[in-house]
């Protein structure tokens, strides 16, 4: 057997078994990997803290022959996010994160590049304001769709590439991945309505740096609509149901509650 190793998030783990636990993990040098972690389940497992999501760590792992899972043989914790794991709201948007690149990503691909912008944002959903959670995941998702070559154009009309009147609202091709104007919006029938606020902010959100989101004060309905919008684009374009944020919005709802009581 090979060792490897490698700096990974955990995303996600499952039982196997009485004792063991699968891991998957997205790395730094070999995108995402599942690999088991025996004991896991024990009490008193070397594993058992450092393999809750999410969680950032070294790792050395044992690589077996094909058809077989990799073997987690050591893993050091380099940085828990306890404040996320001790918070409902911000642990519901890291759920939703994981699991947008638990759908779009293969194993075995390595993209350093959604690795460093994923330890990014998971940092600043430690430390940002609440109020700006949901912008970061919508900067995370746009920069998530550039990585994967499906990063919407927003300077022009896709099809005929002159510029977009400025007007209440826009068309956005799902099909093409951009704006359509008046002239060029017949040719996707799968186009879906931009409101004008919602287009400057998908614009802002695609070149502004992560960093940039903390203290944005936006509407919360068009925010929402960017929300569906993006949503709705990855699962066009990846052929993948996305998952719905409502679990969020109930987790918050329900702290609002909380606080008023």
């Amino acid at each position: 057997m090979n060792i490897y190793k490698t700096e990974a998030i955990v995303l996600k783990d499952y039982d196997l078994g009485e004792q063991d636990k699968i891991v998957v993990f997205y790395s730094r040098r070999y995108g995402k990997i599942r690999a088991i972690a025996k004991g896991a389940r024990g009490i008193k497992s070397r594993f058992a803290c450092v393999i809750q999501p999410p969680s950032y760590n070294s790792l050395l792992i044992y690589k077996n022959r094909k058809g077989s899972l990799d073997v987690v043989s050591e893993c050091i914790a380099k940085y828990q996010f306890l404040g996320i794991k001790k918070d409902l709201v911000r642990f519901a948007y890291v759920c939703y994160l994981i699991e947008l690149i638990d759908k779009l990503t293969e194993e075995g691909e390595s993209q350093s590049s959604l690795f460093r912008i994923l330890l990014k944002s998971l940092f600043l959903m430690e430390s940002i304001p609440k109020c700006s959670l949901d912008l970061l995941i919508e900067s995370f998702q746009l920069k998530l769709l550039n990585i994967l070559g499906y990063q919407p154009y927003l300077k022009g009309c896709i099809n005929c590439e002159k510029k977009v009147s400025s007007t209440s609202y826009f068309y956005f091709s799902l099909r093409l991945g951009g704006l359509l104007c008046q002239n060029c919006k017949s040719v996707d029938g799968s186009r879906v309505t931009l409101s004008r606020e919602a287009f400057l902010l998908m614009r802002r959100l695609l070149f502004l740096g992560l960093e940039e989101i903390s203290g944005e004060k936006i509407n919360k309905e068009i925010v929402k609509e960017t929300e569906v919008v993006l949503r709705t684009y990855l699962s066009y374009q990846s052929q993948i149901k996305m998952p719905d944020s409502y679990f969020i919005h109930n987790f918050e709802k329900l702290e609002l509650m909380q606080t008023a009581g």
